[in-house]
Formats: C-alpha cells, structure tokens, sequence
C-alpha cells in the first residue's frame, strides 16, 4: 500500500449537488473502500481545486480506477492522471515549517543600539549607492507628528524598504517594525532568521493568519512603536497598485494611531516580484511622496 495525493475539482453541478447534500461527499470514501484503498484524510482548499484528498491504495492503477468510477457519477471530477505520491508530493512542494512567533528582544535597548550601529550597513550604503537621486517630498508634513503610527506604502520591490526607512525621519525610524512574510522571511532553512528581527527589525506575518496575528503588532503601538505595513500583501507583479488588505486599518481604528500613506516611485525594476535585476542596471531617480495628512 502506498499514500497518493489525489486532487479533485467539482463540475458546476457536482457544486449544486454538494451544496445541496453536503454527505455526497462520502461517495470518495465509499468507492475508495469498496475498490480495497482508503481514504485517510480530505480538506476543503482554496484554488483551482476544491479537495485534496490523500489515499491509502495498492497501486496507481487503482487510484485512477476510483477516478473513473467517482467521474461516471457525475459529481466530481479528479485531476488524477497520475496520482501523486506521498513522497514525492511532499518534496516537490519543499513543505518547511517557518517561525511564526516574533522575536520579541526586537524592542530592547540593545537591539535598537545595534540596529541603528548596523542600519548604514545593512540598508543605507545600498539606497546611497543605488538610488541618486533619492527624493523625498512632504517632510514637512510629519513634523509635529509624534508617538507611534502605521506607515503604509505601495509595494513592488524588496528594496522598497530600504528607501522607506532612508525617508522617514530618524524619531519614527528609529522605533519602527515592519511586517515580513513568514514563509519567505523565517522558513526553517534561513538559518539566521534573527538577522531579520535585529537589523532590519521586522516580525513575521503568516499570509491568512486570521485575527490572531494582530496582537503583536499592537501590542506595539500601544508602547508607542510604528509600524511598516505593505496594505496590498504582496509586491504587485504589474506596478499598479493593489487592492488594499484590511489589517492596517483594522490596528489603527483599534491603537488609535495615525495613518501615513506612502508612495515610492522608481523602484519597479529593483528587485521585482517576478525576476531579479541588478541594482546597477536600474539606478534611477526615486521619488517617495509623503501625503499630507498623517
């Protein structure tokens, strides 16, 4: 017996069907046993396809058997040709936990020393180097501002928050988190995930995380702390800006803490989201626009 990974996407009437009669689902358990295999576990996805089930059988050849018989009723159909196994699915999608909690020393007296020790090596050198000129309007605008704030800004560069920290004025720059993805910034095999959280001082987000995630962050503008948040989730493949998530303003409302609305321009071609280009070859003029209401 072996473990395949079945992938299965409902017809439009398979969908009326099982929202309907939510039971038909068991029909892939009984004809899974009733052809000697088992079914061992079965969630709902988001996607392209509805379930993916996971099958105890024989062989490949009965898998597909069960596709067969479970497509002849109509209800589903099942991208199974060929069925996946265990082992293989499992290494094709490099499946490495990630760290979820936040290092929570980010915040101490000596780590913000050290940030701010090592913040020219780390990030100012390369905005210096690479983004002349690097202009900077509407200042003016957060000179009264004090206390902790959610900055937000559009997003379509990893070097994106180099040049915003390089923008702000030191009192917000200097107790400043910013908001990283968990699974690119803290997986397992980043051996030095604390790097992150001491020199660039970010806390890892899990992408559907839920409601729970927020509590940190908070937790932080409650002590006066600001944070760097990117509102549309995700480097924009297009440099057009994306639908916001609710985060941002869900913390605000809650902290009450001002917004301060961000937009770069110029950095599309450093460090895109589909292909990495050189900061030689794209060293042009950067303009970060600062709204003037905070």
């Amino acid at each position: 017996m072996g473990a395949y990974v079945v992938f299965t996407t409902l017809t439009p009437e398979g969908r009326k069907r099982l929202l309907a009669d939510p039971g038909r689902i068991r029909e892939v358990t009984r004809i899974a046993e009733h052809l000697g295999a088992r079914v061992t576990a079965q969630y709902a996805t988001l996607g392209p396809y509805d379930f993916v089930t996971i099958i105890e059988a024989q062989d490949n050849a009965t898998v597909e058997l069960i596709e067969t018989e479970i497509s002849s009723i109509g209800t589903t159909r099942m991208s199974v040709a060929p069925a996946i196994g265990m082992h293989r699915f499992t290494k094709l999608l490099q499946m490495e936990p990630y760290r979820t909690e936040p290092h929570r020393w980010q915040t101490s007296i000596w780590a913000r020393a050290l940030r701010r020790s090592g913040r020219y090596w780390v990030m100012t050198r390369h905005v210096n180097r690479y983004c002349k000129p690097l202009n900077v309007e509407g200042l003016e605008n957060l000179e009264a501002h004090r206390g902790g704030a959610i900055v937000i800004a559009n997003h379509s560069s990893h070097f994106d928050t180099p040049v915003v920290l390089a923008a702000l004025p030191e009192r917000i720059r200097s107790r400043i988190i910013i908001a990283a993805a968990a699974d690119k910034f803290y997986a397992s095999r980043k051996k030095r995930t604390w790097w992150y959280s001491l020199f660039h001082g970010t806390f890892p987000v899990a992408r559907g995380g839920g409601m729970k995630q927020l509590e940190y962050p908070l937790s932080l503008l409650k002590r006066k702390w600001s944070l760097l948040i990117y509102p549309e989730g995700g480097r924009s493949k297009s440099g057009q800006v994306q639908r916001f998530k609710a985060g941002p303003t869900i913390m605000a409302m809650q902290a009450h803490v001002p917004v301060i609305p961000l937009y770069i321009e110029g950095l599309r071609d450093v460090m895109p989201q589909l292909v990495f280009i050189e900061f030689a070859h794209v060293a042009r003029s950067l303009l970060v626009k600062l709204a003037r209401d905070p």
